[in-house]
């Protein structure tokens, strides 16, 4: 059943990223609420967190100064113009160079009552770790989000140029870009967020929710575009699932376990609702079904 389950939720994620009149298919209810008091223990995420900010936390977490900013966000411009703002550091913990995406950690979700950029790098750790554990080597093994980088060369005016392991992109200067350029990445990041938006309002979820379902479904696009085809690889497959474990708080094996026992499915669509900042009735008969293609 679980491959079924992927199978349904690859195709839900690829309608829910085309967002074909999805604004308007009824989710009766302005955008799920946002933020809330920050007091509430719950679901937290540091949305203007800059690359300096972020280092920082990681040197609080570590316990030592060693992390190193090498480009920060408005020095660095990746080769594939995708609209993300990327920045470079010194990963001291692991040893490496890694290229990092501004727009990725600021969507990391950690729990806690509070936001802080502590909390977060602390659940960055925490992936580097699971990543780690499941392929030998930190990133997400696209280049996605983070991944990490060698140095390539040092240019004429002391501008340093790394390559990404997993993307092959270079990360370069920003001066070098074009205004042509610069406006085609502003552009598809406002796009990415309107569709975000438009998630939020149609399923009444949160924004930080709906920009992992998003990003999710651009993955899941990514993915099938690699494979050349409707199939997913068994590595993909696995992070497909590891990825909606993450969204949900449940896995697949939760899902078949609920849908065969009612006592069992009350207590996880309580507890998913929960997570993600839901009614039970809206995650059970339109967030299930329509995006992750579970019917339980």
């Amino acid at each position: 059943m679980k491959r079924t389950l992927l199978e349904s939720t690859k195709k839900s994620l690829l309608a829910l990223t085309a967002l074909t009149v999805l604004a308007s298919c009824g989710g009766g209810g302005g955008g799920g609420g946002g933020g809330g008091s920050t007091s509430t223990y719950g679901a937290k995420n540091s949305p203007y967190i800059s690359a300096n900010g972020f280092v920082n936390a990681l040197n609080d977490v570590d316990g030592y100064s060693d992390n190193e900013l090498v480009k920060d966000e408005w020095d660095t411009v990746r080769s594939d113009w995708d609209g993300e703002d990327w920045f470079v550091i010194y990963d001291a913990e692991y040893g490496e160079y890694v290229a990092v995406s501004l727009q990725y950690i600021r969507t990391i979700t950690y729990y806690d009552y509070y936001s802080s950029n502590y909390n977060l790098a602390d659940e960055f750790r925490d992936i580097q770790d699971d990543h780690d554990f499941y392929n030998g080597l930190i990133g997400d093994g696209y280049g996605d989000d983070y991944e990490i980088v060698d140095y390539e060369y040092t240019d004429t005016w002391g501008e340093d140029y790394y390559r990404g392991f997993d993307s092959g992109y270079l990360y370069e200067d920003g001066e070098e870009t074009t205004d042509v350029s610069l406006m085609a990445a502003e552009k598809e990041n406002k796009e990415f967020f309107k569709k975000a938006a438009d998630v939020s309002f149609a399923y009444s979820i949160d924004m930080k929710t709906s920009l992992s379902l998003v990003t999710l479904g651009s993955k899941v696009e990514k993915m099938i575009d690699r494979a050349s085809g409707e199939k997913l690889t068994q590595e993909d497959e696995l992070a497909l699932a590891n990825d909606i474990e993450k969204v949900t708080g449940a896995s697949f094996a939760d899902f078949n376990e609920a849908a065969n026992n009612p006592e069992v499915k009350e207590v996880l669509i309580e507890d998913i609702a929960k997570k993600i900042g839901t009614t039970a009735d809206n995650l059970e008969n339109r967030l299930l079904p329509e995006v992750f293609g579970i019917d339980l």
